[in-house]
Parts: structure tokens; sequence; C-alpha cells
């Protein structure tokens, strides 16, 4: 048979006595203020949950930093698992770019500088790393580093 679930504030509140049987009988006790004691015990009782509520607050916010940081984690070491089994496809980040404007030229990785892109000169940058790229277009550039874009795809789940 399952045990009733008995609440902290229940467990800790002045036990109540049953009332007596129908067949017994009935007791009269005269109304008395309630001792110093009872009090000592509601504000324990008191205090216990709000002890409670304060430490499930806090574990629930130990939680989503927790989750938080998991899903980051997590989301890293796929993405750089994927990119050692397939690399960044550059060639797609710069179509992409060129549809918002003219594509002037595409810093990479020097271990990426061999790369082909059609029509676009691609240069290679020391401070960039596998699958990074910035691709500059007329006006400025656009920031395709693989950190970049990694974060963004992180807001997205925030």
């Amino acid at each position: 048979m399952a045990a009733e679930f008995v609440s902290l504030a229940d467990l800790l509140r002045v036990p109540h006595t049953p009332p007596a049987a129908d067949d017994a009988p009935e007791l009269v006790v005269p109304a008395c203020e309630p001792s110093s004691r009872d009090d000592v015990r509601a504000d324990d009782a008191d205090g216990a949950l709000r002890d409670a509520r304060l430490f499930r607050a806090r574990l629930a916010d130990a939680f989503d930093d927790a989750a938080a940081r998991l899903l980051r984690e997590l989301a890293c070491e796929v993405l750089a698992r994927e990119l050692r089994l397939a690399p960044c496809d550059l060639a797609e980040l710069v179509r992409r770019a060129g549809k918002r404007a003219p594509v002037v030229c595409v810093r990479v990785a020097a271990c990426e500088a061999a790369v082909e892109i059609a029509g676009v000169h691609v240069v290679a940058d020391a401070e960039l790393h596998a699958g990074d790229a910035i691709v500059e277009v007329a006006g400025g550039a656009l920031d395709a580093r693989l950190g970049v874009r990694l974060a963004t795809v992180l807001e997205a789940f925030a």
C-alpha cells in the first residue's frame, strides 16, 4: 500500500486529534489561547517553507545555467565532429552572401586557401580557423566565422 503524501508544512504543524467515534461521549475542551510553544512551532514551519522555496529557486537557476552550458558544449562538439567529416561549404556561404551584395573577396583559414570559388578572389588569413570565413562585400564585410554562426544557432534555442 502506498504511503499518503504529507507536505512539510503539514508535518511541522501541531498534530490534529481525530474526532471521537459517534458512540463515545463528546468531550468539551474549553477554548484557550495558543501557547508560545505553538507560535514557535508555526514560525519554524514558516521558516522551513521559506527555506525550501529558496532552495528550490536556487536549484532551478542552477539547472537552467547547467542546461544552457550543456547545450552550447554539445552543439560545439557536434559541429566540430561534422566539420571533421565534411568541411564547411565555403562556396555556399559565398553564394548566400552574394544575394545580399556583390562579393569582393573571401578571407579563409590558411588550410582552406586552395579552395576555388567561381568569380571570387580567395585570400588566406592566418587569424582564421578551419570553417571560418570573412566575406567582404561592397560596402562592408560579413562575419561568417564558425563561432558567430554557432552563436546564431544557439540564440534561436534561447
